[in-house]
């Protein structure tokens, strides 16, 4: 089957509700616990200050299919501003068309059209065809382990 079409824009407050559906979707199939009121601060706070990164709000046949998260840091390894994309969704039914790989390339577009010198994420081992995706499209692994503290 032909990918479907797809419309990627920046998302502005006018989408905050459609941001906040398909991002809790998200995190409800991935079953993390991120409580709405959460979730909501955050999108707030990317939508108030565009410094912080982008949402990225997908589009295909007039809905709104898909979601994509760039945060921007300033990395002293890559010499200047980076874009880690933290999420990027499209919703199951819509799966295996070429919307995920689309988005993908949306984001990686619109990271270097803000002048990001690299995009980085990570890929849960869980979610083998996530890894392809990004692997397919020019990502490579890093010999890394994530840690994090909660403050």
């Amino acid at each position: 089957m032909d990918a479907l079409p797809l419309a990627v824009v920046a998302a502005d407050r006018a989408a905050r509700a459609e941001l906040l559906r398909l991002l809790s979707g998200q995190f409800t199939e991935l079953e993390i616990p991120v409580p709405a009121e959460r979730l909501a601060q955050a999108v707030d706070g990317v939508l108030a200050d565009g410094a912080r990164g982008v949402l990225l709000l997908a589009f295909s046949a007039g809905q709104s299919v898909g979601v994509a998260y760039l945060s921007y840091q300033w990395t002293l390894e890559h010499g200047g501003k980076i874009a880690w994309l933290e999420e990027l969704y499209v919703e199951p039914h819509l799966r295996s068309l070429g919307l995920g790989q689309k988005l993908l390339v949306a984001a990686i577009d619109h990271a270097r059209s803000v002048g990001c010198l690299a995009v980085e994420l990570e890929v849960d081992n869980g979610h083998p065809r996530a890894g392809n995706l990004y692997r397919r499209e020019g990502f490579l692994p890093l010999d890394r382990s994530r840690l994090y503290r909660l403050l």
